[in-house]
């Protein structure tokens, strides 16, 4: 999104400044477990509690972006593969497996084809871009163009396929052959953790996660995507994401550590069958916050027509929770100034917006190309695609 960096903004403080920013976000209300789950989540405003990183962060991973384009042919999107590992911590209490909390291995499964599609550029609803157009162009087209992008090669369609495949991890890190590929199960209730259904807040379940169960479960974050799924107690949240580190950066809030590396999601959003509850069945969460752990920001920049660093994607006033189907073109005229005027309006269907599931199907040329900076040049992420050469052999 716009597109011109802040050269004059002060450098993000770390410590109680940020801190304070942090807690501000994570002020949740407690939602009464007889409210369902998506009108917990809509009033409370937070499908992802991601935590904004700070400057630092931004400065060494968008400068790792200029550098990987520059090694690109001019004017083409990196035509690199990649295969990433996958392993869920399913974490449950005392149920059986396939019941409550402990999902089965189907919804497990079901859950890598989406993320594949999604990255492939093919997913779920992506045929609806086809009847969204301006001045003659596919949607957002003109926009990209206007910005200095050059236009895909597949006919002036921005919806971009990432060159990127997940898979579910076949062996466990002592080499073992897991008897349910891609899983790890474990029992809050059997190791003492508390439960995470009844955490209330976003903080109190992000610090249960942070500090207890995550160092406790994780894999290799060098070998392994890891993925902890669980209930989301009343703080009605879906997921939670880490960046990428960058090497050098250490420290630094909201990126990933040797303990904390991963995403969190919540149960009601995996995949598509199961415990999975509409309006977010379609196995969209995960595609949104693996974006993050991949380097991208969220579509409006975590700010008010703020940037996200891709000059692809038009600016955005804040989140948006659409709803499919959702008229375009949709706010246009939200934000004002060149480079900002996007006839097309907000891009609500991109991945790194809020919309519901049925609703967002596309991520972009520029953000692509932030996904292939992370796989490339990450310490967490660089060896990903040679570890699924002994880890992945199940497609589902």
């Amino acid at each position: 999104m716009k597109k011109i960096l802040l050269t004059t903004a002060a450098i993000a403080l770390l410590g109680a400044g940020l801190v304070a920013q942090n807690n501000k976000i994570l002020k949740f209300d407690a939602t009464p477990k007889s409210v369902p789950v998506s009108n917990s989540i809509k009033k409370n405003g937070v499908r992802c509690a991601t935590l904004t990183p700070p400057k630092q962060w931004d400065e060494a991973f968008n400068k790792a972006v200029e550098e990987y384009k520059k090694s690109l042919p001019t004017g083409k999107a990196s035509s690199t593969t990649y295969t990433i590992p996958v392993i869920f911590h399913i974490i449950y209490g005392t149920e059986a497996v396939g019941s409550g909390h402990n999902v089965s291995q189907a919804q497990v499964n079901s859950q890598i084809p989406i993320l594949n599609a999604d990255y492939g550029g093919t997913g779920y609803n992506t045929s609806q871009y086809a009847s969204m157009t301006m001045s003659g162009h596919p949607a957002f087209y003109d926009y990209a163009t206007a910005n200095s992008l050059p236009a895909p090669d597949n006919n002036g369609v921005i919806i971009a396929g990432s060159g990127i495949t997940f898979c579910l991890a076949t062996k466990n890190p002592s080499g073992t052959t897991l008897a349910e590929p891609g899983i790890d199960r474990e029992s809050w209730s059997t190791h003492g953790w508390a439960d995470p259904s009844t955490e209330s807040t976003g903080a109190n379940l992000m610090s249960l996660f942070d500090n207890t169960i995550k160092p406790a479960t994780i894999w290799d974050v060098t070998k392994y995507f890891n993925v902890w799924v669980s209930d989301g107690g009343g703080a009605g949240l879906l997921g939670y994401a880490t960046f990428p580190p960058s090497s050098g950066l250490t420290g630094i809030p909201s990126v990933g550590t040797t303990s904390t590396d991963g995403v969190w999601m919540a149960y009601i959003a995996l995949g598509n069958i199961g415990t999975a509850q509409a309006p977010y069945n379609k196995g969209r969460t995960l595609t949104h916050e693996s974006g993050h752990w991949l380097g991208l920001r969220h579509i409006w920049g975590d700010g008010v027509c703020a940037t996200d660093y891709c000059n692809d994607t038009p600016p955005a006033a804040a989140n948006n929770f659409c709803p499919w189907p959702t008229a375009y073109p949709f706010h246009v005229g939200t934000c004002t100034g060149s480079p900002n005027n996007s006839p097309d309006g907000e891009m609500f269907m991109n991945f790194m917006d809020y919309s519901d599931d049925a609703a967002m199907w596309m991520f972009t040329t520029d953000q692509t190309t932030r996904f292939h900076t992370a796989l490339a040049n990450s310490p967490y992420r660089s060896g990903l695609t040679t570890s699924a050469t002994n880890l992945c052999n199940v497609t589902v």
